[in-house]
Parts: C-alpha cells; sequence; structure tokens
C-alpha cells in the first residue's frame, strides 16, 4: 500500500511547476478587456472541449491514477472516450453559452476596452465529472498574457446526474442557465475588483477543501477529500462565502489538482474543509 499511495504521490507530483495565483499588475489592464470566443490553448489535461462550443468536459479518469500506465495506449483510449462523452453530452448542454452569458453579464463594466486593444478575456465553463457520479459546473474567466495568467472561476450551485444529461430537459437548462448568470455577474464582480486592487489582501491563510475544486479519487484510493488547496490565500469571508486565491497549477488533469488554480468564489455549504493557519 505504501509503495502504492507513493506512486500516486509521483503521478500528482507530475512534471510541471506550481504556479502562484497572483492579483494584475496596475499597468497590465490599463487598456481593458475585450470578450474573445476562444478556449485557452492550456486546458486541463484529459480534458475535451464540446464542438463548437465554450464548453469543456472534464474528465473524473486521469493517466495519472492508473498504477502502470501504458503512456501510448492509454492516452489514445481516454482521448477517444473523453471525445466520445463531449459528443453524446454536448446536445443536452447546447442551450448553454457561456460567452452570451459573460458578455452580458459584462454589460456597461469600465473593465470593456474602449478601443478594442486591451487584452483578451476568455469567458469557458467546465463541466466537471465527478467520482460521485455528479456532474459540477464552474463558470470561468481566463485571461492570458506573457506577463501574467489570471483564471477567475464560479461554481454553480446545482450538481448533475450523469442520466440527467443524456436526454433533453428544458426545465434544468433553464436552471442551469439563470445558476450561471449569476456566476457571470460574480465573476465580473471579481474581476473588477481585483483590477483595482481590492482583493490583494490577504485576510488568512487556510487549507480549502470543496469537490468543485477536486471530485475525482485516484485509482479508487484516494479521496478527493484529500486534495486541499493548501495554504491557500483567503481574500474574503462573508457569512455565506468566501473568495480564495489559490495556487496550483492548471495544466495537470481535473483528478490531480487542474481546477486548484486560481481565483474562487465559493458558497460555505459547497466546502468539506476550511482550515485557517495560524497567523
Amino acid at each position: 500500500m505504501k509503495l502504492y499511495l507513493g506512486l500516486i504521490s509521483l503521478a500528482l507530483a507530475g512534471c510541471t511547476s506550481m504556479r502562484a495565483s497572483t492579483p494584475p499588475a496596475p499597468q497590465l489592464l490599463r487598456d481593458g478587456v475585450v470578450l474573445e470566443r476562444s478556449l485557452p490553448a492550456e486546458l486541463p489535461a484529459e480534458s475535451t472541449p464540446f464542438p463548437g462550443s465554450q464548453m469543456v468536459l472534464v474528465s473524473t479518469d486521469s493517466a495519472a491514477g492508473l498504477l502502470v500506465p501504458v503512456p501510448f495506449v492509454t492516452d489514445v483510449v481516454m482521448s477517444a472516450v473523453h471525445k466520445q462523452d463531449a459528443r453524446s453530452l454536448g446536445a443536452s448542454l447546447k442551450a448553454l453559452d457561456p460567452y452570451q452569458t459573460m458578455a452580458k453579464a459584462m454589460g456597461g463594466s469600465a473593465m470593456l476596452s474602449a478601443d478594442g486593444k486591451g487584452v483578451a478575456l476568455r469567458p469557458l465553463a467546465y463541466l466537471v465529472d465527478c467520482s460521485d457520479a455528479q456532474y459540477r459546473l464552474a463558470m470561468v474567466a481566463r485571461i492570458d498574457t506573457p506577463q501574467w495568467m489570471g483564471r477567475y472561476m464560479t461554481h454553480l450551485s446545482t450538481t448533475l446526474p450523469r442520466s440527467a444529461l443524456h436526454g433533453e430537459d428544458p426545465a434544468l437548462a433553464g436552471k442551469l442557465q439563470t445558476e450561471m448568470g449569476q456566476a457571470a455577474s460574480i465573476l465580473r464582480s471579481m474581476l473588477e475588483r481585483d483590477a483595482r486592487g481590492e482583493l490583494s489582501a490577504v485576510l488568512y491563510r487556510a487549507d480549502v477543501g470543496s469537490y468543485h475544486l477536486a471530485c475525482s479519487t485516484i485509482s479508487g484510493v484516494l479521496s478527493p477529500k484529500l486534495m486541499l488547496a493548501r495554504n491557500a490565500e483567503v481574500v474574503e469571508d462573508a457569512a455565506d462565502h468566501i473568495i480564495v486565491r489559490v495556487m496550483g497549477d492548471p495544466s495537470h488533469s481535473g483528478p490531480t489538482g487542474g481546477l486548484l488554480y486560481g481565483m474562487h468564489y465559493l458558497r460555505k455549504d459547497q466546502l468539506h474543509t476550511l482550515e485557517r493557519k495560524a497567523p
């Protein structure tokens, strides 16, 4: 068992470095942002975009979870499975449009570039396939520049059983669209406040755990509850939510921490762990 867990630890460590999530430098956004309907070049490993959409399926499976992975065969098989999943689920979610939802939420924002020379802001959504047979949705705003990368995430309240996504359900689609609009409004607030420097001060550091940050077991051994955002920077602590800045590697797969990096708005009922660090 110790050897097995050791191999898993090595898989989690990977070969890439962890990145610190930081506020943007004041001059970086001086020309504002321009909404762009495209996906970032870097997505969580083993994730698959829905065809023609800003939705990305983040799988519960990971090659890192295999005790003795066969690199080429594993990659080919997983890629085929993920692409099929994205095609089959796409019809159930076709009414959701993260780009249009974010564009509506950003209407009138002082952050929008007046002359089109601002940096690109890419709205997208992660549909995360979790080991508890539920899907979780996150609304994401991504800014990439040579000097800085920002990923802002809000997490929808509704969790979905896998069976709910294989058929047409107008009521469910409407509920998700409402929640996505609310999430986009929160994203706008986070972006604007961070650009003004209002979310730079760290209130305290904490180990933060949520199934919205990590929801997959690895080889059926490592519980998602053990995948914590350790020493995360809590920049807002309200009665019903926290805003937290988390280091990580956004190129990792979902099961190995690829959803951790960035600034997250999490309702307190979405947390299973909040362990405040001593000053």
